[in-house]
């Protein structure tokens, strides 16, 4: 599917989830997004993570929702919990189903999100890993000297913040250099178009969340 199709779906989906108390309609996304995950041949360690990350703030909100709040409800502690756990597997479907790069790209062509925005976003993003050798170099140069920098410490945040703007300083260099200017007709190496198939597959997935949600199932 489409990125920018796919992201409007799960935001729809996690929205409409949040102003209802169906448990039935959080299993049946939690299920869903388990299978596509299966399909993308997703590895066992993400699950794992899945089921385990959520699991301390699911198991707080349902002993604070049954034994601690007002109406002590049984059935209200099971939606919050399981909503938690069909949020982070909305999350672990998105992830599968497409990259980082691909949702930027879609959402400057389909979305038409202002391109400085879009490249600025890329650029961060491919900016981490070398934000991680940035600090793991920091940190043995200072032990050279004999000094332990955690990470919280004042000095090894305010070095990397300064090595941070000067990254971004040489990006907007180079953007500059390459010709890129704000709101310029671009071409792309790979064009990204919303098909009819992504249409019907968003449109029968709302059609078939309403069914569960209004259908008045427990």
């Amino acid at each position: 599917m489409n990125p920018t199709l796919l992201l409007l779906l799960t935001l729809l989906v996690g929205l409409e989830i949040s102003f209802t108390s169906v448990i039935w309609a959080n299993v049946v996304i939690i299920a869903i997004a388990i299978v596509v995950m299966l399909r993308y041949r997703v590895h066992w360690l993400t699950f794992v993570r899945l089921l385990l990350i959520p699991l301390i703030p699911a198991v707080g909100i349902w002993f604070s929702i049954r034994y601690f709040s007002t109406a002590h409800s049984v059935h209200f502690a099971w939606v919050m919990s399981t909503r938690i756990y069909a949020y982070a597997f909305l999350g672990g479907l998105f992830n599968a189903a497409t990259t980082t790069n691909a949702t930027l790209a879609s959402l400057e062509q389909n979305g038409h999100i202002p391109t400085t925005f879009v490249y600025g976003m890329l650029g961060a993003f491919n900016f981490v890993p070398k934000i991680h050798s940035e600090v793991a170099i920091i940190r043995a140069s200072a032990r050279m000297r004999g000094v332990n920098l955690h990470f919280w410490s004042p000095q090894l945040l305010f070095k990397a913040i300064v090595a941070a703007l000067n990254w971004s300083e040489n990006l907007a260099e180079a953007m500059t250099s390459h010709g890129f200017t704000e709101n310029a007709q671009r071409t792309h190496l790979k064009v990204l178009r919303i098909s009819i198939r992504d249409y019907v597959v968003a449109g029968i997935t709302l059609v078939v969340l309403q069914f569960i949600l209004f259908s008045h199932l427990p």
